[in-house]
Formats: C-alpha cells, structure tokens, sequence
C-alpha cells in the first residue's frame, strides 16, 4: 500500500511513479523522492520464510539483479551453497551446510577484512539485511541527487 504524499509546493496528492520513490505532483508538476523503508523491501521480497531454500534462491536471483558487483552466489546442480551481499562495511552470508540446513551471518568489515562475525536466525538476518539494502539505496540516491544538482551548476 502506497502512502499519501503531499506536494510541498502547493499542498495537492502527488501521484507516485512506478519505482515508489520518486512522487509527481499532478497540479503543480513538483517532483519528490522519498527514502525507502524496510517494510517497502519486505513486502517487495514477499518474505516466505517457511522454505528457507525457495526464499534464499529467490533472494539471490534478486540481489544478483539489483546488486551484480556486490553479490556471490553459489549453486552446486540446483542446490543454492552460498550467497554473500558486501554493502561494505556490512557483508551477509547465507551458506548451506553439510546436513542441508542454512547459516546465516552478518559480518562487520573494516578495509574489507571481517572484524566481527554474527550467526543469525534467518528472520532476523533478513531483517538487518533489508535495512542495510534500505540504507544503501537512500545513500546512493542522495549521492545521485547531489551530482545531478552539481551538474545543474556547472
């Protein structure tokens, strides 16, 4: 469900875009761009976590989408054996061990080195994950909006 943004120029519902974060006002023209939150990338991933394996095969195919030179993944034949997203300075890892089960980590790193190393429940790995994600795009966002504003001034 989208929530109801409006236009801080003239007041008026601005209609979103299809991407949720960027906001058109249709009275005015005005143009915003919200952060994304985590309960937006929860429901975008559709969390199923009652197969962990369909969920994290789907999580990698969506990473490797979103993010190609921050995701590893490694299949053996169908079977998903390790997933790694490095948003540096925070890496997930999800691996399959030998009894079939999952090991989710999180992984603090400093220069690219893992200072610090959690084993996580699989819900609450996902949970700081999808943050991370949240946090990662609102930063680059900003970072592209300033650029585009310099590149006005110039």
């Amino acid at each position: 469900m989208t929530k109801q943004i409006r236009c801080e120029e003239c007041g008026a519902p601005m209609q979103p875009h299809t991407d949720g974060r960027r906001y058109t006002c249709g009275h005015c023209g005005a143009e915003k761009q919200v952060a994304i939150d985590t309960e937006q990338l929860a429901e975008g991933m559709r969390l199923d976590l009652s197969n962990v394996e369909a969920f994290l095969v789907g999580l990698a195919s969506s990473l490797l989408h979103a993010f190609p030179g921050k995701t590893r993944v490694l299949h053996e034949g169908s079977q998903l054996i390790l997933l790694e997203l490095n948003l540096d300075p925070h890496m997930y890892v999800a691996k399959r061990e030998l009894a079939g089960q999952y090991t989710a980590q999180y992984k603090k790193l400093v220069r690219g080195v893992a200072l610090k190393t959690k084993v996580l429940p699989v819900d609450e790995w996902v949970k700081q994950l999808t943050q991370s994600i949240a946090d990662h795009a609102n930063q680059t966002a900003q970072v592209a909006q300033v650029l585009a504003q310099l590149r006005g001034t110039i």
